[in-house]
């Protein structure tokens, strides 16, 4: 198989500041894209070290003016959006049964309406180009229920669906869309989830990591990589066959079996 070339392609990651968003940013610049991180953190992105063709603009996928303007200003400076990576993420746990509607909307705004907001902005520009890449991030919630984070398992399951339904929309001209799920993932978010929960619990943070482990067949954590590794296949030539599909990325942890 040739080495992955995404030379002369312009990719724009959203939430790309940290986490596995920015294990993307750093893979996809490997690969000879040009990127650029859309995220509303702008003291979180200036304090990074950039990739070679990296840039950043701060964005607040919630609000539409602010997609538009950012999508003319990409438009502008580079003539052409050839890949976007939905990522940007903004929940808060709590009880299905209690969740009042602010909290309801502003993940549905974020991971939902976000990045329709985002798809529909960049789309003209791959059509008029020929041909494109979309890859929306959602999670396992979907598939797992939480009764303490329910948003997620909402969002996550919506993503889900708009993916297919886009790809079906969009693939004859040549734009792919796929939804990826990634698992339990060694992420500062997700470190932080460990520790909040050992606290609770009263135990240490070791215990709860190796319980979430225990759960996973490769016997290890989902790394940051392992996610990127995909998209930026999923965005490249090679996958010119895969679009309206939902991956999961979890280390086998999903005990699902989808046909």
């Amino acid at each position: 198989m040739n080495k992955i070339d995404l030379n002369n392609r312009i990719a724009i990651i959203t939430g790309g500041a940290q986490g596995f968003g920015f294990s993307m940013v750093e893979r996809f610049s490997e690969s000879g894209a040009t990127v650029i991180i859309w995220d509303k953190d702008l003291k979180l992105m200036e304090s990074l070290s950039l990739p070679k063709n990296t840039h950043i603009m701060q964005v607040d996928i919630t609000k539409y003016e602010d997609v538009e303007n950012a999508t003319n200003e990409v438009l502008k400076s580079f003539n052409s959006i050839d890949i976007l990576v939905n990522n940007a993420v903004n929940s808060t746990s709590g009880r299905a049964s209690e969740l009042p509607d602010d909290v309801w909307m502003n993940h549905i705004n974020t991971k939902v309406l976000g990045y329709i907001r985002c798809a529909r902005e960049v789309i003209p520009s791959m059509k008029s180009k020929g041909g494109g890449r979309i890859v929306n991030i959602g999670g396992m919630g979907a598939r797992n229920a939480s009764a303490t984070n329910p948003g997620s398992g909402v969002t996550n399951s919506g993503i889900s669906n708009f993916s297919k339904a886009l790809a079906d929309d969009i693939s004859s001209d040549g734009i792919l869309v796929n939804c990826i799920h990634p698992g339990s993932t060694r992420t500062q978010r997700q470190m932080g989830l460990i520790e909040e929960r050992a606290s609770m619990e009263g135990v240490s943070p070791e215990d709860i990591m190796n319980q979430t482990v225990a759960n996973i067949p490769i016997g290890r954590m989902v790394e940051p990589e392992d996610i990127a590794n995909l998209i930026v296949f999923l965005c490249s030539n090679q996958s010119s066959a895969i679009t309206g599909q939902t991956i999961g990325v979890d280390g086998g942890a999903g005990r699902g079996v989808y046909y």
